[in-house]
């Protein structure tokens, strides 16, 4: 029985870094304004320390709600046995502009030039 429930900590352990890696690259492509994901499940195999790897499913959901806050969700689940899983949530209350754009605050003015 300690094999076996030590063989699950493994692989949740697994699932969890292969989720959160995955959350680490959403984060960093829904940074700026106007990016998106669209939702997605990709079939792939995770490396396991000891052993086969272990066949898993990765999932991506994406939300975002009326006042601009961009919510994701990742899920992998492992598709063998044991059967396990798990998901990584973030959100993101604002979006930056992306590299290059000018921003201008409401209500701020610009500098005249050639005043004395």
């Amino acid at each position: 029985m300690a094999a076996r429930t030590a063989g699950n900590d493994t692989v949740r352990a697994a699932l969890q870094d292969a989720a959160e890696r995955e959350m680490a690259i959403a984060v960093d492509v829904l940074k700026y304004q106007g990016s998106a994901i669209v939702p997605a499940t990709v079939a792939t195999t995770l490396p396991m320390p000891a052993g086969s790897p272990l066949p898993a499913v990765l999932s991506i959901q994406t939300a975002t709600s009326a006042g601009g806050a961009v919510s994701v969700s990742i899920r992998a689940a492992s598709t063998g046995s044991p059967a396990a899983s798990a998901t990584v949530n973030a959100v993101l209350t604002q979006q930056a502009p992306l590299p290059g754009s000018r921003v201008l605050e409401p209500g701020l003015v610009p500098a005249p030039t050639g005043a004395p």
